[in-house]
This record gives structure tokens, sequence and C-alpha cells, in this order.
């Protein structure tokens, strides 16, 4: 019996697997199949055509070699092997004779210090039983196993595991290839405290919140992957790693070096949009970063707008607590042109609100304005105490350009107003969206959006509802085509009924493509109506139109022009929305 050790080689085959080409090789493979050819075609080297004797020689040693370490990976440890060339043409040639296929004997497993638990050890042992008696050799199986073992032993708690050898013995008389794994295990680990660096970045017991965990529990790379997402997930710091430290402290746990980079305390953003219907605007936002050392963020956002001017201030303290919520101080005032009616207003808020990017999340807050309203029916001044619940469902990976996936949010508001007129009402919205991409490159995305609310007063008469509670629907985050809140129950204009509706139903598709380059394009329809009656639900104002898409990186920028379906009298043609982000 003949044997020999093949390490080496079996890691080099990997790394040749791993340099593919879209190009076809000048070198002719001669001797195999059509799928051992397009496996070794897709391997070889993008190269010129032979222009002479030297050249062809070349190439065709070039592609031997590769062709070699190609066909061990895929079990072929008996192939013949010949590198040819000719002149007059210059052509290189490879000529192969694959010879058997190996195939795997029974793979082995040895612990170097002592086993892991009973779970773990039987975990490998499935792994291990995966590279089964008969299967063909192939390399990548072995390396793959090898790595899949590392990954179960530290996803059990055994951060220190590694592979101290891999022995693969080839039998070309049994025509076999047997791996035995060397494992080390190290100890299992317990996690003990988080300490951030460097030292004072942070309090402490925001790291300890970061962490989420009691010291004492199990080590798993999810639990210090988490913190680290957590700790990123405030966006007061620019870099964040976390690292187990590298013995047990005095308790016989492994403490996490939380090491932060804090990014400028202080920053400015500027954004601005345009439509023809709701004008022009833009936003400023000043904010001040981790002075409190909580992660914090102190922002001052200033909105200048042709149909609202707006001033807002807001605290928020993010791991406020032990499940990670950010409790959230504001306070703000705002004049708004609305369409049908203008409003003054002044509030103060409060809410703890889920951390971000979770896929499920509930928040909850109060909030009390003064408002004060005009050019309209209905009351003038109201004071208004509001709680709010809200459930949110996201598996997008991104809120401003999301490609697959579904959102869903639903929001209840428990109300009391009191001013002019007091009354009593619950209002609800829930908005669903859903993304689809048909294709592996995500070139083309179905977008689907829909929104109903409705508000009813539980105390007090319909009329005396404050006006920026009730309905409304049209704009560039509604139906687009049609101006900024003009789609309300037709009744108001020849009565003295306020302007809104008790009840919304919207909905929008939109495709979306995606072209070379940044540039990409839609098509899309808008539906809305805001109404008094579930009866009149069904009776949708309807907008279509095309857009531009230009990606910046982070969000793409957006150009739509729409036109209303059916207008009515005082619509205009068309309107043009420019904005970052797409429209849902």
């Amino acid at each position: 019996m003949r044997a020999r050790a093949l390490t080496c080689p079996l890691a080099f085959a990997l790394a040749v697997c791993g340099t593919a080409h879209a190009q076809a090789s000048p070198v002719e493979i001669v001797g195999v199949d059509a799928a051992l050819r397009a496996g070794l075609v897709a391997v070889l080297p993008e190269r010129d055509a032979p222009r002479s004797l030297f050249d062809a020689e070349r190439e065709a040693e070039e592609a031997a070699a590769i062709a070699r370490a190609y066909l061990r990976s895929e079990g072929y440890y008996a192939a013949e092997i010949d590198a040819e060339a000719q002149d007059d043409p210059p052509v290189a040639r490879v000529r192969i004779t694959p010879g058997p296929r190996y195939r795997y004997a029974q793979a082995a497993l040895v612990y170097d210090d002592a086993a892991p638990d009973a779970d773990a050890a039987s975990t490998l042992d499935a792994r291990i039983a995966a590279l089964s008696p008969g299967a063909p050799a192939r390399a990548g199986d072995v390396l793959g196993a090898e790595q899949a073992m590392l990954e179960i032993l530290r996803a059990r708690g055994y951060p220190d595991a590694t592979i101290k050898e891999r022995r693969v013995i080839v039998d070309h008389a049994a025509q076999t290839l047997q791996a035995t794994f060397h494992l080390r295990v190290g100890a299992a680990a317990r996690l003990g405290a988080v300490r951030a660096a460097p030292e004072g970045v942070v309090r402490q017991e925001v790291a300890d919140r970061f962490a989420g965990w009691d010291p004492g529990v199990p080590y798993t790379p999810d639990r210090v992957s988490r913190l680290r997402r957590a700790a990123a997930s405030t966006g007061a710091f620019a870099s964040v790693e976390a690292t187990l430290a590298d013995a047990p402290n005095a308790q016989g746990l492994r403490d996490v070096t939380l090491r932060l980079e804090p990014r400028a305390p202080r920053s400015i953003e500027l954004g601005a949009g345009y439509s023809t219907t709701d004008g022009a605007g833009a936003e400023a936002e000043w904010s001040l970063r981790n002075r409190l050392r909580r992660a914090e963020t102190i922002t001052v956002a200033v909105q200048a707008a042709e149909l609202k001017q707006a001033i807002d201030a807001r605290l928020a303290l993010p791991f406020s607590d032990d499940a990670g919520r950010t409790i959230t101080w504001s306070a703000g005032a705002a004049h708004e042109d609305a369409g049908p009616y203008n409003q003054d207003s002044v509030y103060l808020g409060w809410s703890r609100d889920a951390r971000p990017r979770q896929r499920i999340a509930l928040s909850y807050g109060l909030r009390a304005s003064a408002d004060a309203y005009s050019e309209a029916a209905g009351i003038e001044n109201a004071i208004v105490f509001s709680a709010f619940g809200a459930a949110r469902r996201d598996t997008t990976a991104n809120t401003l350009d999301a490609r697959q996936g579904d959102v869903i949010d639903v929001r209840l508001e428990p109300s009391i107003a009191t001013g002019d007129q007091t009354t009593g009402f619950v209002r609800a919205l829930a908005d669903a969206r859903t993304f689809e991409s048909f294709r592996d490159d995500e070139s083309f995305t179905l977008a689907l959006r829909a929104r109903a609310g409705w508000i009813a007063p539980l105390v007090g008469d319909d009329a005396d509802l404050p006006l920026d509670r009730l309905f409304y629907a049209g704009g560039g985050g509604s139906v687009r085509g049609y101006a900024y809140n003009s789609i309300a129950p037709e009744t108001f204009a020849r009565s003295a009924e306020p302007p809104g509706g008790r009840g919304l139903l919207e909905t929008s598709v939109e495709a979306r493509a995606r072209f070379a380059g940044a540039w990409g394009g839609v098509v899309f329809i808008d539906g809305g109506s805001a109404v008094n009656d579930l009866e009149d639900a069904a009776d949708l104002r309807w907008g279509a139109g095309i857009g531009l898409r230009y990606d910046l990186g982070f969000a793409p920028l957006r150009l739509d022009l729409a036109a209303p379906i059916d207008p009515r009298p005082g619509d205009e043609d068309f309107a043009i929305y420019v904005s970052i982000g797409q429209a849902f």
C-alpha cells in the first residue's frame, strides 16, 4: 500500500478554486468531460492568446499546474496531466487523463486536551459524519468541516478552540482519502464585566446595559457581537470593538473590553426638498453627543419650508433600561399651512422607544400640545394630552432604500382635548409595506404599500376633534400628483364641517429598476382617500407617474413626476418631487 499526506496541496487547491475569471482561458483542455472542463475553465486565469511557441509553452505549463491542484481538490488524485505546445499557429494545450475519483474513508476526530461537553461533542460527531465514507473526496468539504467545527465549539462557549493539526492521508491503492482532525478545545468560558476603554468614555451602568447579560453567563460569539452592535446603534461612536479577555479574572470569568472611539461631539446636518405642490424646504440639525457620558444625543432641528416652519429640541438617552430602550424628551414649536387649515402649536413629549433596527419593536410615550387653528371650520384652540403605543415589525436591511422584506407599523393614540370644547378620542393608524426583488443583483424591486387609519370620539362630538388629528391625503409621501392634504371629504368645502376625515385609506405600487452605475428609474401609481363614512373608503383618488433615482451610497436621490388621474377642478396638471430616500 502506498500512502502520503497531502495537507498543503489541499489548502493550495482551495486557494486556486477561489480565483475564478468570467472569461475563458485560451488554453485548450482535452481528455475530460463537460463538467470537469467547465470547472477547469472557471479557475484558469484570463490570458491573451499565445503569439509564439514560448508563450504557448508558458501558458500550457501554468494551466497544467492549476489543473493538477483543481483536480486534486475534486478528488482526482491519480490524474495524469501533460502540458503541450505547438507552433504555427501557437497553441497551448493541457491533455488530462483524470483517472478514478477518490472517495472518503471514515473521518476521525481527536481531542488533544479535554473533550467538550456532551452536547458539543455530539454536534461535532454529526458534522464529521458529513464526510461520509464513499462520498467524493473534495478538498473544500474537508476545509469546510474544519471551519464548521471551530464555529460549533465557539458557539457553545469554547472561545479558545483551535485546530491543532489536520492530517489528510491519500491511499492510492484503496483510492480513498482519510481526514483526521486534532482539536484543542480549551476551557469553557463564562462572561464577566464589560470594561469600556478608554476609561470614562461612558458610565459603567451604560456599558452594562449595552451588554445585557449578568456576569457568569456562558460565552457565545453572538453575545459579544450584540454588545458591539448595541454600542454602535447609539450613534455616539465612530468605531466600536469588543474583545474577550485572554485569561479569566479572579472570579474565573472572562471580562470583555469594549473599545470606543467617540464621534465628533458636535455635528451639523443639512437637508433640502422640493415639490411643485408642497413647495421648497430646507432642514438643519445640530447635535451634541455623549457630554453626559451616557451615549446620549442632544439635537436641535430647524425646518424652514413654504408650508411649515418648526424648531424642535430632543434629548435621547439610549439604553435607559435593561431592555435597551431609548428615553427621549422633546419640545418644539411650529407653524404649518396644512392646506385645509393653518396651525400654530407648541408641544412637550416623552417616549420610551425600542432599540434601532429591532425586528419587532414596541414603543410608548406621552405628549402634551397647545394648538391654534385658523382658516377652517371647527375648533380654534385646543390643549391635547395624548398617550401612544406603537408596534413595529421590520425585516428590511435599509430603511431608506428597502429591496427585500416587510415593514408593519401599528400605532394607537388615546387622547383628551380641551380648550374651545372637551373631547376624548382614540386615533389608530396602521401602515404595511412589502418589498420583493426578483433578481439576484436586486436590480428590479416591486414595492407595495397600504395605510389605513380611523379616529373615534369617545366623549364629545366629531366636529370638536382637533383638526390635525383628522385624516388627509395627498402630497409627496401620500398620493403623488395632488397637493399636500388636498384629498379630504368634499362636504367640508360646501358646509361648516371640519375639513379632515375620520378615516384614511392609501395604497401605492412602485416598480423600481436599477441601471448600470448609480442610476435607476421607477414607475408608480398611488391611491388615497380621507372619508367620514366607511362606505366611501373605496372611492380613492389616483395619481400615477415616473421617476429617476441616483444612488448616493446611503440612500437614493429621488426625482418624481406625477399627475392626477381624473383631476378635479383646481388640481394641477402634474407635480414634481425632489428629496432623498424612496417615497416609502
